[in-house]
């Protein structure tokens, strides 16, 4: 499968999610692309789980076997973008697949929105073949701390409210599961498989921009619900500022109190 990625600069990949994403979630997903470009090519056939609405997929990859997600609307339009093979409605907890029939997996930010994760990840082993991958993103137990909302509180003195901010954040990014990275590691390594690369991303920096950039981005919002797009007008020039300052948060590398965790593992 290939990484249509691999080679970007970092202003390119900010520009790679800006043109088509909110800025608050382009950050994220810069950092994630970046981390993908970084391995080698996958082997086929590939999995996606949560595909979604295919459109990370499709910024990233070029040709991925299997998208599955459990929302068989929200894959509808997956297929408009072509990146599939195929789509599966499914829940990842019992997957239609035989044993051993994919050689990677990739389960980018899906993790923590599902209650039994442990489950997830024993299909998951279930469903790889032997020296295959399991690529996953996931959130820390940092994140809700590092929430530029939730800091800026704390500095006037609110901690209550600050402590309620956080709970409604969780609530409303359905978040059941924030870890430390020894922990989501554990829950890996328990279903049989080994864990060859790990590294934070998402700075408290970087997750202070993200938080405060939910307001920045209300216009993206109007937008989609008139014309169904998040960026009407993806014209560079408009942008320069958003992608300067995602270009400067995506290029870190394992930063102190990350908020997120990026794992690949290897069935063995």
């Amino acid at each position: 499968m290939e990484n249509t990625n691999q080679g970007m600069s970092l202003r390119d990949l900010a520009w790679n999610q800006l043109r088509v994403l909110p800025a608050f979630r382009s950050l994220v997903r810069a950092m994630e692309s970046r981390l993908l470009s970084q391995l080698d090519t996958l082997s086929d056939p590939v999995l996606d789980i949560g595909a979604g609405d295919g459109h990370f997929a499709q910024s990233v990859f070029r040709g991925i076997d299997v998208g599955m997600d459990s929302d068989r609307f929200i894959l509808q339009e997956a297929r408009t973008r072509g990146v599939y093979s195929n789509l599966c409605v499914s829940s990842a907890t019992d997957m239609p697949f035989r044993n051993s029939i994919f050689s990677t997996i990739i389960c980018n930010s899906v993790l923590e929105h599902i209650h039994d994760i442990t489950r997830v990840i024993a299909e998951s082993f279930r469903v790889l073949q032997h020296g295959g991958y399991f690529i996953c993103s996931v959130p820390t137990d940092c994140l809700n701390n590092n929430l530029g909302f939730t800091r800026l509180l704390k500095f006037l003195g609110f901690e209550g409210l600050a402590t309620r901010y956080k709970s409604w954040f969780a609530r409303l990014q359905r978040h059941f599961h924030m870890y430390s990275p020894e922990v989501w590691q554990r829950q890996i390594e328990e279903a049989g498989f080994r864990v060859i690369i790990h590294t934070g991303y998402m700075s408290p920096g970087a997750t202070a921009i993200f938080d405060l950039g939910h307001l920045y981005g209300g216009f993206n919002w109007i937008d989609h619900w008139i014309t169904g797009k998040w960026v009407i007008l993806p014209w560079r020039p408009l942008f320069f500022l958003e992608e300067k300052v995602i270009a400067s948060f995506i290029g870190e590398d394992n930063p102190p109190l990350a908020s997120c965790h990026f794992f690949v593992a290897k069935k063995m």
